[in-house]
């Protein structure tokens, strides 16, 4: 909520305007961030979902019935989710309205293809390097904008390219900078201990 807050607030004091986002969503956390600040009184606009193949959300959003089910298997990971549990937090803050609901949001799916295809792109015209999930994001709003929707947008840019390397970067046709705190992090030895996939087995390893 931090992030959105500031981010807002920061363009609000710079513009005088409500910033709206674009927010890629899976299990729709990163989202209801961003809801909960609007919701709090932060100066946030319009809120947008970028989804992936897991069209559960879309397809609410347009009118089915919400109806969970298995995820699929994308380029964008995080956002795998077939069964969104924080969907029940944000039909509590609309009472239960669907209709309500509905009309508050908007969540816009983008297939593997034009993912890819957005990352090249936008490499080749601009100079810019996007985690997957991001640009389903930008995606999103490029459509938004040919559509001629207008206002200050932003997109919540949810993870570094250099985390997606195998995929960014035979699409930029470079190797991806990893950046210094996370090239620290990924020298460090990895550890693992494994624990029984029983309560007792965890607390007895927790409480050591």
């Amino acid at each position: 909520m931090s992030y959105y807050a500031h981010a807002a607030l920061a363009h609000r004091a710079a513009t005088g305007r409500e910033l709206n986002f674009v927010i890629p969503t899976g299990n729709l956390g990163n989202a209801m961030a961003a809801i909960l600040a609007r919701a709090q009184g932060v100066p946030i606009g319009r809120i947008v979902l970028a989804t992936n193949a897991n069209r559960v959300l879309p397809e609410y959003f347009a009118g089915d019935e919400y109806a969970p089910r298995a995820s699929v298997a994308t380029l964008t990971n995080a956002m795998d989710v077939g069964a969104p549990s924080n969907f029940e937090r944000l039909r509590w803050l609309y009472a239960g309205d669907d209709a309500a609901l509905r009309a508050a949001f908007t969540a816009v799916s983008v297939d593997d293809d034009t993912i890819r295809g957005t990352i090249r792109q936008r490499w080749e015209r601009h100079g810019e390097v996007f985690c997957p999930h991001t640009a389903t994001a930008v995606r999103v709003l490029e459509t938004l904008r040919a559509e001629g929707v207008d206002g200050d947008w932003a997109v919540a840019a949810t993870a570094h390219p250099a985390k997606f390397e195998s995929v960014v970067e035979p699409l930029v046709g470079h190797a991806v900078a990893v950046p210094p705190a996370l090239a620290e992090l990924l020298a460090r030895p990895a550890q693992a201990t494994p624990v029984p996939p029983e309560y007792a087995a965890l607390q007895a390893h927790l409480l050591g």
